[in-house]
């Protein structure tokens, strides 16, 4: 089995006499920070011409930036779907000011370290300093990406918090902005920590932008149960939420009215009992999952899936460009309602993301959006194996697999019904990668 890493800050107190701002002083430290054997804080001193593993400065303006953030940490996973549609292309990562370790200021040189919930991890992106600043000391040397157990960086954030308030206590620094903010949240009570969460999902900050949205947050808890919860908030617009719930009621009533397909329930039937080795990386859980349909109804690599005898589809448009796509259980089967004027191939994926909640979750209703936490990566996976097996765009590619054109890309996607983009990616998760 695969460890997951983990996120490590260490720090040991150093004495700082000539820090003029007492809770820099007090909290002056040589810190390390690290995930799994990876070294963040990896650095080049511009001085001495040489590299070591930690940075020089207080711990203060760190604590107070996750203390600050606290929620957006927890539970803002809107940043994930802007870096997949940048790809490489990342810029700085300082306009994710809730999420950039760097943004700790105080004029102190953070790493520029990214920290992205994404469901029940979060995603820890780190990049190197380009070329050396002629003002700064020091440059990070560092590049890296990791998926890391959310609740272990929760823990060990939350640790460094309460490590840099005893260290003033003891200094006898109170009534810092640290202190009240921190206060605040432990002393939260559980329906306020939950509308924070519900607030940090939406891309708000629960104390200065979610009061005009506030009734409409409590509406939509009281109305969408566990993960359809969950997925509207990842993905709606806070100023659109009225409108999406009534499409989610109208939708509702729509699906329960109709009969589905058939095929599908009976899939489910048969696919639910089966135990898959499935992998401990989310997109490995889809793949899997994909081969089990495709192996359950003996199709070759190669055959194209019948999309629709296992999920019946119509149209309806949504009331929120993050919404793409809502479906449940029908009478007798599965069905979807999906956006309008979609390209054929963006449909038959769309509506196989669905065909992955009703196979594989038991939610009675579910949404498919435009967010891209680990739900979503594991749907996204399933869909792409399901529509176009690894295997049969190896078989069909042959000798040309690491040579491929997009005229080769173009060919396989019309074989298999699909966008030349999902080929594409196919062609780089799995074939090349591997």
């Amino acid at each position: 089995m695969t460890m997951v890493p983990e996120l490590g800050i260490r720090w040991e107190w150093e004495a700082a006499p000539s820090v003029r701002a007492p809770e820099h002083r007090a909290t002056w430290a040589r810190i390390e920070i690290g995930v799994g054997a990876d070294h963040i804080t990896l650095v080049e001193d511009r001085e001495s011409g040489s590299s070591r593993r930690s940075i020089y400065c207080p711990l203060y303006p760190l604590a107070e930036w996750i203390a600050y953030n606290w929620w957006a940490l927890r539970a803002d996973a809107r940043p994930a779907r802007s870096l997949h549609l940048r790809g490489s292309d990342r810029r700085e990562f300082s306009r994710f000011r809730r999420h950039s370790v760097r943004c700790s200021g105080d004029g102190f040189l953070w790493p520029d370290l990214l920290i992205i919930p994404e469901g029940d991890r979060k995603r820890l992106i780190w990049q190197r300093d380009r070329a050396p600043h002629p003002g700064r000391p020091i440059r990070f040397l560092a590049d890296g990406e990791a998926l890391v157990d959310g609740v272990s960086v929760e823990r060990e954030l939350g640790h460094l918090v309460s490590a840099v308030l005893v260290r003033l206590a003891e200094q006898g620094i109170t009534g810092t902005a640290l202190e009240q903010e921190w206060a605040g949240i432990q002393q939260a009570t559980p329906e306020e920590v939950e509308f924070c969460l519900a607030a940090a999902r939406l891309g708000l900050d629960p104390y200065s932008e979610a009061e005009p949205y506030e009734k409409s947050i409590l509406r939509a808890a009281g109305e969408l149960p566990g993960n359809l919860l969950g997925d509207f908030l990842d993905a709606v617009e806070p100023s659109r939420i009225s409108q999406a719930l009534e499409w989610i009621n109208a939708a509702r009533v729509e699906i329960g009215r109709t009969s589905g397909a058939r095929a599908g329930q009976e899939l489910r039937s048969e696919l639910r009992p089966l135990r898959l080795p499935l992998g401990d990386r989310l997109w490995e859980k889809g793949w899997g999952q994909a081969r089990a349909v495709r192996k359950m109804l003996d199709l070759a690599d190669r055959e194209v899936f019948d999309l629709s005898s296992y999920m019946e589809s119509a149209d309806r448009p949504s009331a929120d460009r993050g919404l793409q796509a809502i479906g449940g259980a029908g009478t007798a089967g599965p069905l979807a309602l999906v956006e309008p004027g979609r390209t054929p191939g963006s449909r038959r994926f769309t509506l196989s993301r669905a065909l992955w909640h009703y196979l594989w979750s038991s939610d009675p209703v579910f949404l498919v959006t435009t967010a891209h936490t680990d739900r979503q990566k594991i749907e996204r996976a399933f869909a792409a194996e399901l529509l176009a097996p690894a295997q049969g765009i190896s078989e069909l590619l042959g000798e040309v697999l690491e040579t491929a054109t997009q005229d080769d890309l173009d060919g396989v996607a019309a074989h298999f019904q699909v966008s030349p983009m999902l080929i594409k990616h196919q062609l780089e998760n799995q074939l090349l990668a591997a």
